[in-house]
This record gives structure tokens, C-alpha cells and sequence, in this order.
């Protein structure tokens, strides 16, 4: 197996396991990411945030909070790879400006396929904690 091969491959498995624990937040359990679906379908449900920094802000302020601490860190840290295993696959994306364009279209369509099917929110907070992410990467 060639090296671009291998780093090909170690894209793939990271691409796969972010989409299944990061973007699903599967845990293993088909009843619960049934019931997240149920919950997310209730008419007085909002499953989507368009300002910019206000969800941030909130997590911010309430740092000492475990939750806001571990939904900043699972918006950053999970993209990381990302940003460097991208380019070390394929060799077209060899400058930060290419990695940029086809994360920002990645990122947004993992936020509307959260959006529409109901497993998440679409938040453009999570846009920008993303895309930090990847660029550390």
C-alpha cells in the first residue's frame, strides 16, 4: 500500500467514525436516536440558530457549566483532523485556501443534514467552532 493509500484510508475511517459519533451522536442505541428524532419533531421544537454568537456566548458565560465546556470542545476538537488529513489524502487540496472552500461546504452540509433530519441543529455557531477546528488542523 502506497502512502497516499494509507492516508486515504485513515481519511475515510476518520471521516466515517466523525459522521457517526460527532454528526449522528450515535451511542448505540437505535431507541434513542429514535426518541432525539421524536423530541426534535414536536411542533414547539427549534432545531436551528441563524445568529451569529449566540449560542457561543451563552456556552461562554456558563463555562464552569460541564455541558457548555463539552459542546465547545465536540465542536473544535473532533475537526482538527480534518484540517490536516484532508490534504494529506489528496494532494488537489495542498493550500489552506482549497481545504477552506471544501470544509465551509462540508461543515455547512453537515449542519442542514442535522437540520433536516432532525438529529441535531443546524447552528451557525457550530459553522464557525468547526471551521476553527479545522484551520488548527
Amino acid at each position: 500500500m502506497t502512502n497516499r493509500k494509507l492516508w486515504r484510508l485513515i481519511w475515510w475511517i476518520y471521516l466515517a467514525a466523525l459522521i457517526v459519533f460527532v454528526v449522528i451522536k450515535f451511542n448505540g442505541s437505535f431507541a434513542e436516536l429514535s426518541a432525539r428524532i421524536a423530541r426534535a419533531s414536536q411542533p414547539d421544537s427549534v432545531n436551528y440558530n441563524l445568529i451569529p454568537f449566540r449560542t457561543l456566548s451563552i456556552q461562554l458565560r456558563l463555562l464552569k457549566s460541564h455541558w457548555a465546556v463539552y459542546n465547545l470542545l465536540g465542536n473544535f476538537v473532533p475537526f482538527i483532523p480534518f484540517g490536516f488529513l484532508l490534504p494529506m489524502a489528496y494532494r488537489r487540496f495542498d493550500s489552506a485556501s482549497k481545504v477552506f472552500g471544501i470544509s465551509i461546504c462540508s461543515i455547512v452540509f453537515i449542519e442542514l443534514f442535522q437540520l433536516v433530519s432532525m438529529l441535531g441543529c443546524f447552528d451557525v455557531d457550530d459553522i464557525i467552532m468547526n471551521m476553527i477546528g479545522i484551520m488548527c488542523g
